[in-house]
């Protein structure tokens, strides 16, 4: 026997099992040759044979540990966890103290997810032989499965200082890690794990997910490209590659990982949802359609996919579709926070504002840390007069990434509102210029904190704004002097606790050059008519364009009339309006060319008896001078125009042209014109 003893340990189990055969030839009841035969059966892939050889066994001895031993082996690999417990604990009968078996049976217990006898079965291994490095690493396994992530930590910490390069080993601890959300400490362990083995797709793919989760885009593509590189099918790595792409926006080549994994398993239902919203993000709105619906096919109470397909109807303005499909999404999930966020969005651009409000809270309940959910329901508050819950909500926009991509970030501490005591503060613009307009209403209230104060905007801003005193005007791009507190602009109403009764609203708080406004009124002195500015058109990149920008021929024919003459301020025209203005001759004017920054249209606007425009820059413009300003402006798309009111406590001398049902421009156009026909007739009385 010992020969074939031999042979099987040099990894010749054939060999080993022929010299058993002529063992039982001469003795058929020879246990030791029955066992070994067993053994080479099963490791042969001869289940069948080698478990009649074990039933042999068991027929001349019951408690035979060693066939006991290689039943419960048999057993686990088959998946028959609780065989394999039962034959192990029988083993174990007749070797109590064998270190090595109460490992394996901690390991089948653990497959039953029973972790609390696990812990004690490998407890009780490394009591008998406290260098079993497997059972150590086993026993931290448990740990975790218990949520005992602390002292998980320990039990893999012990294996890597007796065997730093043990499989597995940085694997867990880095999982562990992640568990308890040290994210650096977890990066560390997973690549401290890749030294030892460069390749293992495992490390890899978690080493991505914690770039992942700590906002390194590009590093979580480059492990995950790794991973792939070394198994091009891997489905896993393929799958969050897609995900990872997507969300950093490299949309052609998400797609195109989103494909290839769906020819791997054309049933992810995940996958077909998640290109539809690819899709829809590069425009091809029809091809996203297909994808969501299929993805619903597969699977039709996948929330996801219902959102996506309301997402992709909102952009083709199918208001009615969209709002159903968001409503499918809630229905199939009721607990799906993104789902209701999204009809939130779907029932406000209806006009459903009230419902619009509930479905948001809803939203913001289920799921408190969504930075865009939060970001969409400062707008209902703020649109609803709660300006300071708005506000508060607002201060997730900073973590939206797709909405603060581009904006300026700064590593010096937040100012809070406290004095400046000689310190220096940088506000900054963040988005349109519109809202740096709006709220550099707030400058002067922050100059009275002592201190000093920089003032970043954009370069069309910044001749305008120097007339702001005891204030540093940087435009964006050029060099900033140091400072030791940064806020942006549009957080000083949260600093100052804004509510609508506070709404600091002194006007006019932006002045125009002097010179250039002499320049402009001796321009103009001669026309005796009502001087009209006419801005029809927004941003074409602002995200609500189509809602709120009109055509020159749907705007200034209507306002053609006795007593007006018209002048364009639209720096930016679309196609079909130049045709327009050169039709309307003399009745408009274009000033455009002679406007280059901000401070060239400021002195323009004061210049005038009235601007009307569609809710831009300009517009906000006029009304920090404290000119006269009507507004067109959509139902109810931008929050600080509140809702149902025709003024703005923002702005004195705004006067609101809003639609009174979504996208219905005919009803505010008629108004504004009928009430511009008024006020000439009274100018020329």
């Amino acid at each position: 026997m010992w020969q074939a003893a031999e042979h099987f340990a040099a990894g010749r189990p054939n060999e080993a099992d022929a010299l058993c055969a002529e063992v039982l030839k001469v003795d058929p009841d020879h246990v030791p040759a029955l066992h070994l035969a067993a053994v080479a059966a099963f490791v042969t892939e001869r289940a069948s044979e080698g478990a009649a050889l074990l039933g042999r066994i068991f027929e001349i001895d019951a408690d035979h540990a060693p066939a006991l031993v290689t039943l419960g082996d048999a057993l686990a690999v088959k998946g028959e966890q609780e065989g394999a417990v039962a034959a192990f604990r029988r083993a174990l009968v007749r070797r109590p103290d064998d270190a090595g078996l109460h490992n394996k049976l901690g390991v089948a217990l653990g497959e039953l997810s029973r972790f609390d006898e696990a812990e004690a079965a490998y407890r009780r291994a490394l009591a008998f032989d406290a260098h079993l490095t497997r059972a150590c690493f086993n026993l931290a396994v448990a740990l975790a499965g218990q949520g005992r992530l602390t002292e998980a930590e320990e039990a893999y910490r012990a294996v890597i200082a007796r065997e730093p390069n043990y499989r597995g080993v940085w694997l867990n601890l880095g999982n562990v890690l992640v568990d308890q959300k040290r994210l650096c400490e977890a990066e560390t362990a997973y690549r401290r794990g890749l030294v030892e083995d460069p390749d293992d797709p495992g490390l890899l793919c978690n080493l991505g997910a914690v770039l992942y989760r700590q906002g390194l885009l590009e590093g979580a593509i480059v492990q995950y490209r790794r991973a792939i590189a070394l198994a091009p099918d891997n489905a896993t790595a393929l799958r969050l590659l897609g995900l990872v792409l997507h969300e950093a926006g490299q949309l052609l080549e998400a797609a195109a990982i989103y494909r290839r994994c769906f020819a791997l398993d054309a049933s992810d239902h995940v996958i077909a949802s998640n290109l539809g919203a690819c899709l829809s993000e590069l425009g091809e709105l029809d091809e996203a359609i297909s994808a969501c619906e299929h993805a619903l096919l597969l699977k039709p109470d996948h929330a996801p996919a219902w959102t996506n397909l309301g997402i992709i109807f909102e952009k083709q303005e199918r208001i009615d579709e969209a709002v159903a499909a968001h409503r499918c999404a809630v229905v199939a999930d009721p607990d799906y926070a993104k789902g209701h966020a999204n009809l939130a969005v779907a029932l406000r651009n209806a006009g459903e504002i009230d419902e619009a409000l509930a479905v948001s809270h809803r939203a913001i309940a289920l799921d408190p840390e969504q930075p865009l959910a939060q970001y969409n329901h400062a707008h209902f508050l703020l649109m609803n007069g709660d300006l300071a819950g708005g506000f508060e909500a607002y201060r997730w926009r900073r973590k939206c990434r797709t909405l603060s991509d581009g904006d300026p970030t700064f590593t010096e501490p937040e100012w809070r509102g406290e004095p400046l005591q000689g310190r220096t503060v940088l506000l900054f613009a963040e988005y349109g210029l519109g809202d740096a307009l709006h709220f550099v209403r707030y400058v002067p209230m922050v100059t009275a904190m002592g201190g000093k104060t920089i003032l970043q905007v954009q370069p069309a801003l910044a001749g305008l704004l120097r007339q702001l005193p005891d204030v540093t005007v940087i435009p964006r791009g050029e060099t900033l002097p140091a400072f030791d507190l940064q806020l942006p602009l549009m957080s000083l109403p949260r600093v100052f606790g804004t509510t609508l009764d506070t709404i600091p609203a002194d006007i006019p708080y932006l002045h125009p050059d002097p010179a250039k406004l002499a320049r402009w009124r001796a321009a103009l002195a001669d026309v005796t008519a009502l001087k009209v500015g006419v801005v029809w058109a927004g941003n074409a990149r602002h995200k609500g364009d189509r809602q709120r920008s009109l055509s020159a021929e749907a705007v200034l024919p209507r306002l053609v009339m006795p007593g007006v003459q018209l002048y364009s301020l639209q720096k930016e025209p679309r196609p079909g309006d130049g045709e327009v203005l050169a039709a309307l001759g003399t009745d408009i004017i274009d000033l455009a060319p002679a406007l280059g920054d901000f401070a060239d249209t400021a002195a323009a606007v004061a210049a005038l008896d009235l601007v009307i425009a569609v809710d831009t820059s300009v517009a906000h413009l006029a009304g920090a001078l404290g000119r006269p300003v009507w507004m067109l402006t959509p139902y109810a798309l931008d929050w600080r125009w509140l809702r149902d009111r025709e003024d703005s406590p923002w702005y004195p001398t705004m006067r609101l042209f809003r639609q009174r049902a979504p996208r219905e421009w005919d009803d505010p156009l008629m108004r504004i014109s009928a009430a511009l026909a008024v006020l000439a007739a009274k100018a020329e009385s």
